[in-house]
């Protein structure tokens, strides 16, 4: 059995090397958009504060690796752009050449996980705005803050990556803001949780302003300034963390 796997990471890995072990007569082939296929999502705030060290410390498996482990086809930097379910074929395109070529299947699985939510908002285009979600994030991140011209930064979204970056920057001597439109941080936590978790933050020296939308972000080029419905904020760097939206554009 013929089985393409669109994505990589957790969900695309472990189904591939699962259905490889379950019958090594299968022929499983991955396609993933990005460079890596496996990282450790949850250390990327902890990489900036530089808590893990070393970027190779972010990677759990290299294509190469995985393929010689499980005997999965692995093509890296294709992506899925287009399914035909009736045909059974799947229009992938190399995002460095553009060059887009089919691929057939049995039976697909589809784990093209998510991106961050970009607010639409003005200014989120200007240097040193920032999402956190795959390592050369991170990597570009810390290098921002580690050439030592961050004092000050706006953490929008108080959900565990806009926690743990607030924390991670402080470690680095930068002081951040966490904003969130909710009525408590961690949203999903009941109240009384929420509420002790804020505290321990204040107490910390990284306020959370909840409660509060982000209107839009300011600057000549570079951030300068984030503004609310409530009030600004001047910051030298914004964390864009308010959510994710799953990678399914391509299918319809």
């Amino acid at each position: 059995m013929k089985v393409l796997v669109l994505g990589g990471v957790a969900a695309g890995t472990k189904i591939a090397a699962k259905l490889m072990r379950e019958d090594r007569g299968n022929e499983v082939i991955v396609l993933n958009k990005g460079k890596n296929i496996s990282y450790a999502g949850c250390g990327l705030p902890y990489y900036v504060g530089h808590v893990i060290e070393d970027k190779e410390q972010l990677i759990v498996n290299t294509p190469e690796k995985y393929s010689k482990l499980t005997g999965v086809t692995v093509l890296t930097e294709t992506e899925a752009v287009k399914v035909d379910p009736q045909a059974k074929k799947v229009t992938a395109r190399d995002v460095n050449t553009g060059e887009e070529k089919e691929y057939d299947y049995d039976k697909l699985v589809i784990s093209v996980g998510a991106s961050p939510v970009k607010p639409p908002i003005e200014g989120c285009d200007l240097e040193n705005v920032f999402f956190v979600r795959t390592p050369e994030d991170a990597i570009a991140l810390r290098d921002v803050v580690d050439a030592g011209n961050i004092k000050r930064a706006v953490v929008v979204g108080a959900g565990y990556i806009g926690l743990e970056i607030a924390e991670n920057l402080k470690l680095l001597g930068v002081r951040p803001f966490v904003l969130d439109m909710a009525p408590h941080a961690l949203p999903g936590f009941d109240a009384e949780m929420a509420e002790y978790v804020e505290g321990k933050l204040q107490e910390s020296g990284i306020p959370v302003v909840t409660g509060v939308t982000v209107t839009g972000i300011e600057g000549s080029g570079k951030v300068e300034k984030v503004t609310t419905s409530k009030k600004a904020y001047k910051a030298d760097l914004v964390v864009l963390s308010a959510g994710i939206r799953p990678n399914t554009a391509f299918l319809e």
